[in-house]
């Protein structure tokens, strides 16, 4: 029976006494359902070195190599380093220390990343907090004038939208890597019996046939509701933090520290089975 406790607001939990490197395939399991039923799982005091990292990662799905090859660890491409951190003058992660507008990982992928792990090796003592948005719970209260907007509608995400918080663009032959994809607004979980809205504003620049104006008008009112705080925990990382999110489930963001702070984070994500991993 695994220990765990709710946070925030009951969508996210806390998993306790587990060492994610060390499972047998019960409490592996449990591990994976427990995670799955919360959307978000968080592990603290891990101890996992690259090969330990990957191999717990492979044992969830099919491992998921970021498109962004710059910021992969040197052996192991299947790690992307998320810092603000620079070795001989070149940024050795990705992401810096600004703030990051609300997304689902890889929307923009005719299959997207369905879960990300995040490894917590130095994080800033104030700042820098990852919040997630439980998209199941928004899609179950929005009110009726909303639901009838997304119902049936799908959304046009690109990796190319400008984002101020986005310091290195992709670069023209990674962007061809990804080109432009069409998901529905509504995601039917590949394993659970919910549906939650698949909103990445990040990335979202269409819906259905609507022109431009209204599209980008009808993804912030989505937003300005999935970021209300009964729909929201916000995580305070750790050194040694492992947090997993099912990107079927939930959007996040992540609050801006100070540049004299130092953030370290290893990044993997595992995919579904070809047969389920195209949104739907």
């Amino acid at each position: 029976m695994l220990e765990t406790r709710l946070l925030g607001n009951g969508f996210a939990a806390e998993i306790a006494g587990v060492d994610l490197g060390g499972l047998d395939d019960a409490t592996f399991e449990a591990v994976r359902q427990c995670w799955l039923d919360h959307k978000v799982a968080v592990f603290r005091d891990q101890d996992l070195a690259d090969e330990a990292l990957v191999e717990f990662t492979e044992r969830l799905g099919g491992l998921f190599v970021h498109v962004r090859d710059t910021f992969h660890a040197p052996d192991r491409p299947e790690i992307m380093y998320v810092s603000n951190l620079k070795e001989d003058g070149r940024p050795l992660g990705a992401l810096g220390d600004g703030d990051l507008e609300w997304h689902s990982d890889q929307t923009y992928t005719r299959r997207p990343v369905f879960g990300t792990m995040m490894y917590a090796i130095e994080v800033p003592s104030d700042g820098g907090e990852t919040c997630f948005s439980d998209l199941s719970a928004v899609y179950e209260n929005l009110p009726a004038d909303l639901k009838a907007a997304v119902e049936g509608k799908t959304g046009l995400y690109t990796a190319t939208r400008n984002r101020t918080s986005q310091l290195q663009p992709l670069r023209q032959d990674q962007l061809d890597r990804v080109p432009d994809q069409r998901h529905p607004l509504v995601r039917k979980h590949p394993y659970r019996e919910r549906k939650a809205l698949y909103l990445s504003p990040s990335h979202l620049i269409g819906v259905g046939d609507l022109p431009e104006e209204d599209s980008l008008a009808l993804v912030a009112r989505l937003t300005e509701w999935a970021g209300r705080p009964e729909f929201v925990y916000c995580h305070k990382w750790r050194p040694r933090d492992v947090v997993i999110w099912d990107n079927a489930s939930v959007m996040h963001r992540r609050n801006a520290f100070s540049p004299d702070e130092r953030r370290f984070i290893k990044r993997t994500g595992f995919h579904l089975p070809e047969d389920l991993g195209v949104p739907f």
